[in-house]
């Protein structure tokens, strides 16, 4: 069952610090624009009254020297003594009481008319009271193709001030955050990098700084977890070097007695006897080559020779049918059609076929074992019927399947499992197409 879709996705640390940066950036814009935005709508309203203010002080002072000055008027400005005297279009929309002190009122008759107009007009009122206790009401009126008004002039020119304003800001936000990313990530990516080149022969060189403490903790602890594996590699591999002699000495010892004692007179049982000790010798003889291939790293796997694969698959299952001896166990071999013919190592194929066949035949008590080839593809199949037709207990892998996984995982061979409803097991084996050796073009003589 393929699971590599239901993997979790992973992420690199880089990615996520950046991306984080980057959601800071955006989330600074944002705030930076609702701000700017909230300053430049305030600040609007702070140059009209400004504006007005200064002009109602300085009529102020004109009063000082000339008691008889007009009221303040020019370009869209009037002035007035009397809430009466404002607009008729202001006063629809607006009370005397609605006026204070050096506060700007505001109103654009444009929200209350029944069509949108560009000659609706806008008023700002600015109450004021003079240093003999007058009150004047000092108005400002404008309509949006009032491009010459002060108002207008100094917002236009706040706008424009603000463009690059804003650009400069962005710009030292995004230096600043990028550069912060940057002093996040580089540490996690030299130890990303040291790690992938951690090797036991660099075991020995010092460990760099990475500038964090954190980042340390783990480089040390992935050194000495390193180094652990290796020591135990290292104490599995003299294991292995002198199990190599120890254990093939008494295997050699009894193979060697055997044939000393068929060259003697047997009777019939010992004749069985001495078959049985032959073939459990010969059987721990190659799983003991087995073990010790698969324990050494770049061990060879022998001469490469073209088998017939139907041929070799018919003597492996010769070799062991005394396993089904005394056991209600049938056995069908179904060759394919074509002779088959793969270049491989015989001493490989031989411990596969071997383990695949003796695994079907030990985990079946009773039913059949179906062998199956098809091009280079076979399949062992064992239906188990001691519990008329359903097994509660599943067959269980063994030893033998085990080594056959990691022989095809060396060679990278295919062989993939299936557990049966039955109990039984299905296991397809393909040591590739790469491995068949396509027929010779026959000669066409004339």
């Amino acid at each position: 069952m393929n699971t590599t879709c239901c993997a979790p996705k992973t992420r690199s640390f880089s990615r996520f610090v950046r991306n984080y940066v980057l959601l800071g950036l955006v989330v600074t814009l944002v705030l930076y624009t609702a701000v700017l935005n909230f300053y430049m709508l305030y600040g609007k309203w702070m140059v009209a009254a400004f504006q007005l203010q200064l002009i109602a002080e300085q009529y102020d002072d004109q009063l000082a020297r000339d008691p008889d000055a007009p009221l303040p008027k020019g370009f869209n400005i009037e002035s007035f003594e009397r809430f009466d005297e404002l607009p008729a279009e202001l006063r629809a929309h607006a009370r005397p009481n609605d006026l204070e002190l050096n506060e700007l009122f505001y109103i654009n008759t444009d929200q209350y008319a029944d069509q949108k107009d560009p000659e609706n007009p806008i008023f700002l009122v600015f109450p004021h009271q003079l240093a003999d206790g007058r009150e004047i009401l000092i108005l400002q009126t404008y309509h949006v193709g009032d491009g010459e008004s002060v108002f207008f002039e100094r917002l236009h020119n706040l706008a424009l001030l603000s463009i690059p304003f804003a650009m400069a800001v962005i710009g030292i936000f995004a230096w600043f955050l990028w550069i912060i990313g940057k002093r996040l990530t580089k540490p996690s990516e030299n130890l990303q990098d040291w790690a992938n080149n951690l090797t036991t022969e660099r075991l020995a060189d010092p460990i760099p700084d990475f500038g964090f403490e954190e980042l340390n903790d783990v480089a040390r602890e992935l050194h000495r977890s390193v180094n652990q594996i290796d020591q135990f590699v290292a104490r599995e591999r003299e294991f292995l070097r002198q199990a190599s002699h120890e254990l093939r000495t008494p295997v050699t010892i009894v193979s060697g007695n055997v044939e000393l004692l068929e060259k003697s007179p047997l009777n019939q049982t010992q004749s069985r006897v001495m078959t049985r000790i032959k073939r459990a010798n010969r059987n721990m003889q190659q799983l003991l080559e087995t073990l010790l291939w698969l324990g050494r790293d770049n061990a060879p796997v022998g001469s490469t020779e073209h088998i017939s694969f139907a041929a070799f698959i018919e003597q492996e299952i010769s070799d062991l049918s005394y396993l089904t001896d005394g056991k209600h166990v049938t056995c069908s071999f179904t060759p394919d059609s074509e002779d088959t013919v793969i270049a491989t190592s015989r001493a490989a194929l031989m411990i596969v076929i071997s383990n695949l066949i003796r695994n079907a035949f030990q985990h079946t008590p009773k039913g059949q074992v179906t062998i199956t080839l098809k091009g280079t593809a076979l399949t062992v199949k064992n239906t188990i019927s001691t519990c008329t037709g359903e097994c509660a207990t599943p067959q269980g892998e063994g030893i033998g399947l085990q080594l056959v996984r990691r022989i095809c995982a060396r060679l990278n061979w295919h062989c993939t499992p299936t557990h049966l409803q039955n109990g039984g097991m299905s296991v397809t084996f393909d040591p590739g197409p790469d491995t068949l050796v396509k027929p010779e073009p026959e000669l066409v003589t004339s």
